[in-house]
């Protein structure tokens, strides 16, 4: 290897990978430049990156490409190739700027003697490795002047899975790529703590140091030979008319048995499980465990699959084993907790489920008490407390109540109750003007879900002007292709930041279902194109969300990952939750879209 190519080869072994030859913009600008490469182009440099590593396998001359295309004569950048076996990352080479063609021959040839000091694969094998590529986009300055390691202090400026960030201390440089965030599950908050540790140990000295941002485009082959999967944030982008009955369907099914999968023998489902770091988590929580059980049962409804019903059933039996009488209340229960909070999403989650089982007669009495414990809680005013004796909170008003009233409507349409009637009436007098005081996203989808269900059984416009305020309220926040640049991210609600939006998209897509419901039983055609657009993007973006196989290039436990939901585009912890509300959303999709022949 001549001196001449080892100053342009830079070599790690790890993730966190040193700056090079990067230097200042010359005229910084608010947005980097994600570079432009056609898919030929991407396909000819992994043909140059594999025939460099074949011909130095070989011990023959240094590869020199022959042919370049045209565009590329003239393009000089920065690249990065990394080489996986099953998931694991082998190595990492850094080609230095230069023509792209040698800076991604030199990459390859850096991944490769770090591949061969590894002796962690067999040689012969190369070529069937996964190469990673990343073409780096020149650097901007981040006009920020304050200390930028607090939490979400740079939000405004960086997009997460899009922009890589470099670090310019007094001493040294360094550099998280943005593909960095999304397979290490990092937030960003905890890759800039990461950054500052690295460049300085006194924390005062963070405020010296210059911050860029830079964007690559990125993309994967499989093997040698192989066609290359472009990506960005790490995902295979869903277009906007993927919300197809075909589609959904096969969304529907990955759910069902991936939740299935997720079950334990006792009945519950694993909490979270963390693919970067092919590990479980030892959380768990209850309210999301109910949840799960209830997405559970209504599934097995909706396939009629002998293996959801099963796991329904185990998971109602664990939970029965709580439900517990009300002292000096007639043909009143709860479902207690062994945490002593008793709290009423639990109760009500667990009638939700009872009723949503394909068998739910069989469970008619213990639903009974359920509905007549939460009757209990409602207190003159309308107002909900939201946890059993000896707990009595009245927290958590933007759920509780809510999933309270859900569960109390469900039970509504095959046994009416006159006290549930009243209850909805005086629930609509408190949380009304509740909401238009604290607007808050998570309160629209329960009770939307609640009030439009009960409106099948009552002339009242208060109730159909309630559900469509809520509705329209949160419909505004949905990012589309008028306010957000990123395609991958239109359809997500950003509830609660601008241009971020997350698997509580799901749990809002599950009340816009039923504000659509309603807007065509009152024949409102001015909503029901306005619902139906925002049922179609909202349902494209939790199908964005939901691991595929082309993105699991990073992921060592496939088993364990395809068919989840993550947390947003680039936070991929798969939780029991997200998969509850994703399945439950899709499953109301494909029937107010396509109807249901199940």
């Amino acid at each position: 290897m001549t001196d001449k190519l080892q100053q342009r080869i830079f070599l790690s072994a790890f993730l966190m990978l040193p700056v090079c030859a990067l230097g200042q913009p010359s005229q910084p600008a608010l947005e980097p430049i994600q570079p432009q490469l056609f898919p030929s182009e991407k396909l000819f440099l992994s043909r140059v990156a594999r025939r460099a590593i074949s011909d130095a396998r070989a011990q023959r001359s240094m590869y020199e490409p022959g042919y370049i295309p045209e565009r590329l004569k003239s393009m000089e950048r920065e690249v990065i190739i990394r080489l996986r076996q099953d998931g694991y990352l082998l190595c990492a080479g850094v080609g230095a700027k230069a023509p792209i063609s040698l800076a991604t021959r030199d990459a390859a040839l850096g991944a490769f003697e770090l591949l061969k000091k590894s002796k962690v694969t067999d040689l012969s094998r190369v070529d069937r490795l996964l190469m990673e590529i990343e073409v780096i986009g020149d650097p901007v300055d981040i006009p920020f002047q304050d200390d930028w390691t607090q939490p979400r202090a740079l939000d405004a400026f960086v997009e997460p899975g899009l922009d890589g960030l470099i670090l310019l201390g007094q001493q040294s440089q360094h550099r998280f790529s943005p593909t960095e965030l999304f397979t290490n599950d990092m937030t960003l908050s905890e890759s800039l703590k990461n950054l500052a540790q690295l460049t300085h140990s006194d924390p005062s000295q963070v405020l010296k140091t210059a911050l860029l941002r830079f964007r690559t485009a990125h993309w994967y082959q499989p093997r040698i030979g192989a066609d290359i999967v472009s990506l960005s944030r790490g995902l295979t982008v869903i277009p906007r008319e993927a919300v197809t009955r075909q589609k959904l369907d096969d969304a529907i099914e990955s759910l069902g048995a991936y939740l299935v999968y997720r079950q334990k023998p006792d009945g519950l489902f694993t909490y979270q499980y963390e693919p970067a770091l092919d590990r479980y988590s030892d959380e768990d929580n209850l309210v999301r465990q109910i949840g799960a059980t209830t997405a559970m049962a209504a599934y097995a409804k909706w396939s009629g699959r002998s293996a959801s019903l099963a796991a329904a059933d185990i998971a109602i039996r664990y939970h029965m084993k709580g439900v517990t009488k009300i002292a000096d209340v007639d043909n009143a229960a709860f479902l207690a907790t062994a945490d002593k909070q008793h709290k009423l999403g639990v109760t009500a989650l667990f009638c939700q489920a009872l009723a949503a089982h394909p068998k739910a007669d069989r469970f008619l009495e213990t639903r009974k008490k359920l509905i007549n414990g939460m009757l209990w809680l409602q207190r003159p005013s309308g107002l909900f407390v939201t946890a059993f004796p000896p707990a009595e909170s009245i927290g958590a008003q933007n759920y509780f109540p809510g999933e309270a009233l859900l569960a109390m409507a469900t039970h509504y349409q095959q046994y009416p109750d006159e006290r549930i009637f009243d209850a909805f009436n005086k629930a609509i007098q408190f949380y009304k003007p509740y909401f238009r005081e604290r607007p808050a996203p998570a309160f629209v989808p329960w009770q939307v879900q609640a009030f439009t269900q009960m409106t099948k059984h009552t002339q009242r416009s208060d109730y159909d002007d309630y559900v469509f305020e809520l509705t329209d309220w949160l419909a505004e926040k949905q990012l589309t292709h008028d306010n957000c640049d990123w395609p991958e991210l239109w359809g997500g609600i950003a509830a609660y930041q601008a241009g971020r939006a997350g698997v509580s998209t799901a749990s809002y897509l599950e009340g816009f279902t039923d504000a659509l419901a309603l807007a065509k039983r009152r024949g409102d055609q001015a909503r029901i194109q306005r619902y139906e657009k925002v049922v179609r993007q909202a349902a494209r973006f939790v199908m964005q969300l939901q691991f595929r196989d082309d993105e699991a290039y990073f992921i060592r436990s496939r088993k364990d990952t395809i068919g989840g939901i993550r947390t947003t585009p680039t936070l991929n912890l798969l939780r029991i939750d997200h998969v509850q509300h994703a399945l439950i959303a899709l499953m109301k999709t494909r029937h107010i879209l396509y109807g249901h022949e199940g």
